[in-house]
């Protein structure tokens, strides 16, 4: 994870974020509305305490919290995107940046831990060697009875798959794929994708956490269905009921 370069094309994910909706069988609606409502819901709830926004990327979701909680430390290992982030929030006097992995903060601060941690859509673009451990270091930093929050994407179990973001039919194997999540500085297809299967994500939560929720969201819109059918390589109708997205909340025993 050291040199890591985020390789999204930005530009791209509005045309994504059209496709869908927050609800199926709709057009309206934020698609990531009962994400977004589920983070301010538990931020609100630990207000008094402390946040880690993992992955921060260009502090979306730390600008969100930050008005409603104590403290909250915001990690994110591209230095781009870093010092977009550390800029935006430099208003913020209860956020801190830091341009870190999970393991580099720990081994800086070995002790600290926080209410309420937060994973958002970062697993699926990394190596499923260092997800194990990645979710370990989430229970690390999460205090006993404190709250995380982690999301990923969603595919149907026959659909899960490794691929590409600028190649979103390619289906390449699980060894191609983490060789290429591994060296960011050479990822000329878009970031590597990893479409996880809910049993798949739920098979890498840590027993030191109880699997408190997990939900779906981001629904295809109903005009795009068949697009995505196609991509996903199932039958349109699979996809009816189905997000694109998922996430979990667990509670650190």
């Amino acid at each position: 994870m050291s040199n890591y370069v985020y390789q999204d094309k930005e530009a791209t994910m509005p045309q994504l974020s059209g496709m869908l909706t927050s609800r199926f069988g709709d057009e309206t609606g934020d698609h990531e509305a009962l994400y977004i409502d589920a983070i301010k819901l538990l931020a609100a709830a630990r207000g008094a305490g402390s946040a880690m926004d993992i992955g921060c990327g260009r502090g979306r979701i730390t600008e969100l919290i930050a008005p409603v909680v104590a403290e909250v430390v915001a990690l994110e290992p591209d230095p781009g995107r870093c010092n977009w982030s550390r800029e935006a929030l430099a208003h913020l006097s209860n956020v801190s940046v830091f341009e870190q992995t999970t393991s580099d903060y720990i081994a800086d601060n070995s002790s600290r831990q926080f209410d309420l941690t937060i994973l958002g859509m970062v697993l699926q673009h990394m190596s499923t060697r260092y997800c194990v451990t990645l979710l370990d270091e989430v229970a690390q930093l999460t205090k006993p009875g404190g709250i995380a929050i982690v999301s990923t994407t969603h595919a149907l179990e026959q659909a899960a798959c490794f691929t590409y973001q600028h190649v979103a039919d390619a289906r390449i194997s699980e060894e191609e794929f983490n060789a290429y999540a591994e060296n960011s500085q050479a990822q000329d297809k878009g970031l590597p994708v990893h479409r996880f299967s809910r049993p798949e994500l739920e098979a890498l939560i840590p027993d030191a956490f109880t699997l408190v929720q997990w939900h779906q969201f981001s629904y295809y819109r109903p005009e795009h269905l068949e697009h995505f059918a196609q991509l996903h390589k199932v039958p349109a109708r699979e996809l009816e009921n189905h997000g694109n997205s998922q996430f979990v909340v667990l509670k650190k025993r």
